[in-house]
């Protein structure tokens, strides 16, 4: 198991004592145990001290170019000059310390693409091994800031979850977990059943009480009164209580758990409800006081207390949803971007957050209502498709312990990875080799990794997920479930895929001309973007050569011989060259994303045909107007 956290490093003098610390000598088995990137070394055996001092001079000339052309007060998260993190790694995972800092380094270099200077340190002095990372808040290129937000948080755990999935897979148990005890397990066990019925009457109870009253509506009793929570349904021969831990090993269902669960939905209802009315920041917290809601600002993270009935609960801003971060820089952002208000008339702010909270709870059943509404959820979502698909050996990118990866394609130029628990997976062993059976239903969520760039992240819905896999295996998926009416479309599926003319010339050509011209401006990109980076790292060595700081001169001279740079080139120039370039880069992109549009519909449209079992509908071959 990984546990990664992330801290803001606020100033300079901080980010240099920090490169210290985790470089400590006795922490990471005399220096052994570190690596980095984009960083310029002058020295072939550095010590600790000439160590630090030679990263430290690295970070600051850095960020010395950046301010040259920038004015740090005017843009956010200037005053973050690094980034902090720390994965943590279980001692059952069993990995040796190079294999964590392998794992830490591969992290962040995935993270942020390749485009900023990071430190990564193994630490062994505590049972538990973990890596100290830094990155720079600047990029190579001195051009742009990291900005740390949602979607990087995300990005972090996804990123180091799967990369430590990865490494811990050496040995794959004989008995591993698959879909067809997954399906045996949700027939037959109690656990599965009470969690959907849990589910259910959280979503239809307006706050803890009313979950308690609402629960023998559907046949469940709870009692938190002793040391673990216990749970029964009375219409299931049940011989024995099911308890709290039983149901989620990670977060057990405790009094403690549910009453968050309300408190998260209250909080959110009062930041929707004041969000629109707010001035401002401060005009935020002020309304929020008389919602009996206390918002705390902090350097990074916020803290969220609300009070109800005599019981306070409070709550990271981390928890509070799934749409927004609702730290301190989305409060920012969101007051920063927003048209200026007139003064709202807030004399009756209770009482209209009131009226607002029925029309949002308006959809809540009563307890007479809850048991017919409860079988008809119920069936509706064992009828959802579930498809079956059989995976070509080119597919699979690595199998771990708790399921497998797979690779695909999901765009133009976009390959990842996508991971596929054991509840979905049945591998069957014949003569032939194995075979590995892909169990999706249309409606789940599945997190694409992107080894390139984790900016192009993303979840994609079981119901695309279905149409590429199949679409790389050439395998056409089973529908789970099969009916006569199925059975009849599958055939009218299989006659119309004979009739089409897959070799249709007219489509050839489109595509053939497409392509070259997508791939000649993504050379030329790619050139200039490497020119652009060797430019600015000019910049950066003729910005430093004057400093005063001799570590910085020392580096400077260093790269300035190393580069076979000479008195002609001035500073200037070089700026003036790279916004040329830069300018030129820019239009390349447009003309680039342009090709690749057209392209992204071609396949579209030509999809719509050889990938028919998924569409329901009747395609022609008149496509060829739409991409002239």
């Amino acid at each position: 198991m990984v546990v990664t956290k992330h801290f803001a490093v606020h100033s300079t003098k901080y980010r240099k004592s920090l490169i210290k610390y985790i470089l400590n000598p006795e922490k990471t088995e005399q220096l052994k145990l570190i690596s980095d990137f984009g960083m310029r070394n002058y020295l072939v055996f550095p010590s600790y001290e000439e160590m630090v001092e030679m990263y430290e001079a690295n970070l600051t000339n850095n960020d010395r170019l950046y301010d040259s052309r920038n004015d740090r007060q005017q843009i956010k998260q200037t005053k973050i000059h690094a980034h902090h993190l720390i994965q943590s790694f279980s001692p059952e995972d069993k990995l040796t310390p190079e294999e964590i800092n392998r794992i830490g380094y591969e992290t962040i270099k995935e993270l942020t693409g390749g485009n900023f200077r990071f430190i990564v340190t193994t630490h062994t002095d505590r049972n538990h091994v973990h890596n100290h990372i830094l990155i720079n808040s600047v990029d190579l290129n001195s051009d742009k800031k990291l900005k740390w937000d949602y979607v990087q948080e995300r990005n972090l755990r996804m990123i180091s979850d799967r990369l430590a999935k990865e490494a811990g897979a050496t040995i794959i148990q004989p008995n591993r977990y698959s879909h067809e005890k997954f399906e045996t397990y949700r027939k037959t066990n109690h656990k599965f059943e009470l969690k959907q019925r849990l589910y259910f009457l959280l979503e239809h109870s307006k706050n803890f009480e009313e979950f308690l009253a609402k629960a023998p509506a559907i046949n469940v009793e709870m009692d938190f009164s002793h040391k673990h929570a216990r749970f029964l349904m009375t219409d299931r021969e049940m011989k024995q209580v099911i308890r709290g831990k039983q149901l989620d090993k990670r977060q057990p269902y405790t009094e403690d758990y549910f009453r968050e669960q309300f408190a998260t939905r209250a909080i959110e209802q009062r930041l929707d409800f004041i969000l629109p009315i707010a001035r401002n920041l401060s005009h935020l917290l002020e309304m929020a006081e008389q919602l009996n809601l206390t918002i705390s600002p902090k350097k990074k993270h916020v803290t969220f207390t609300l009070t109800e009935k005599g019981r306070t609960i409070s709550i990271e801003n981390k928890k509070i949803s799934t749409k927004h971060l609702y730290d301190v820089q989305f409060f920012e952002d969101y007051f920063d971007q927003r048209e200026s208000l007139t003064d709202p008339d807030l004399t009756n702010l209770v009482s209209d957050f009131e009226i607002y909270q029925e029309e949002q709870d308006k959809d809540k059943l009563p307890s007479e209502e809850l048991l017919a509404a409860y079988k008809e959820f119920k069936e509706k979502r064992d009828q959802i498709q579930e498809f079956e698909v059989v995976l070509a050996d080119h597919q699979i990118d690595k199998v771990v312990k708790d399921g497998l990866f797979i690779k695909m394609n999901y765009g133009v130029k976009k390959d990842g990875l996508v991971f596929i628990p054991n509840r979905n997976l049945d591998i069957h062993e014949n003569e032939q080799g194995k075979s590995h059976h892909v169990f999706i239903r249309e409606t789940a969520q599945f997190f694409i990794y992107n080894k390139d760039s984790s900016d192009l992240n993303r979840y994609m819905r079981g119901r695309e997920l279905i149409r590429q896999l199949t679409h790389d295996s050439k395998h056409i998926p089973k529908r789970r479930r099969p009916t006569i009416a199925s059975l009849k479309e599958k055939i009218s599926e299989v006659n119309l895929l004979i009739e089409l003319d897959i070799n249709n010339q007219s489509y050839q050509e489109v595509k053939d001309e497409l392509i070259k011209d997508i791939a000649q401006l993504d050379l030329t990109i790619t050139n200039l973007q490497d020119k652009v980076a060797h430019l600015n790292k000019v910049a950066e060595i003729l910005l430093n050569l004057n400093n005063s700081d001799p570590e910085n001169r020392r580096l400077a001279r260093y790269d300035y011989v190393k580069m076979n740079l000479t008195a002609a080139i001035n500073f200037e120039q070089v700026e003036q060259e790279i916004s040329r370039s830069q300018q030129s880069l820019k239009d390349l992109i447009d003309k680039y994303e342009f090709k690749v549009r057209r392209l992204e519909k071609f396949v579209k449209n030509i999809s719509s045909i050889y990938n028919y079992p998924f569409g329901g509908k009747t395609y022609t071959n008149n496509y060829q107007h739409d991409f002239e």
